[in-house]
């Protein structure tokens, strides 16, 4: 069984249905924030799109591409082996690090410029932290001569 993958596949579909909820809900009013009460804030900022489009909606892709990844190695054939380069769980671990890198700043920006919190961008970050900590890093493999 491969649990990782599962796992990852999990927590990835958990982040494809909070980003499409926050893509779908952002330009319908304000967003209802039951704990930290700073979504809209958040939401609503100039920090939250890239050229027009929404940051939920480059969330939503990379959730979908790492879903998509998870299951193409929950699926793949036990007996053919992939390079360490080409495999799924190798392309998972280097879009999440990138994710890491993306939430932390995100985050950063949500507690030191705008002094407000939303839950769902929390609770993205998190999803993002623990696909990054159960993809497994890429082994060189390196034959002696």
């Amino acid at each position: 069984m491969k649990l990782r993958p599962m796992l990852i596949a999990l927590l990835a579909f958990i982040g494809m249905i909070d980003a499409l909820y926050l893509s779908i809900k952002r330009n319908s009013g304000p967003i209802p924030c039951h704990i930290t009460r700073g979504c809209t804030d958040v939401l609503t900022s100039k920090y939250s799109e890239v050229a027009g489009v929404p940051l939920s909606w480059f969330g939503l892709a990379f959730y979908v591409t790492v879903f998509s990844l998870a299951v193409f190695t929950i699926f793949e054939e036990p007996g053919r082996p992939a390079s360490p380069a080409k495999s799924a769980v190798s392309v998972i671990f280097y879009l999440s690090g990138a994710g890491l890198i993306i939430s932390a700043l995100l985050v950063g920006i949500q507690a030191f410029i705008l002094k407000a919190y939303c839950e769902y961008c929390l609770l993205s970050a998190a999803l993002v932290l623990s696909i990054f900590l159960l993809s497994p890093h890429p082994v060189r493999h390196t034959h002696p001569e």
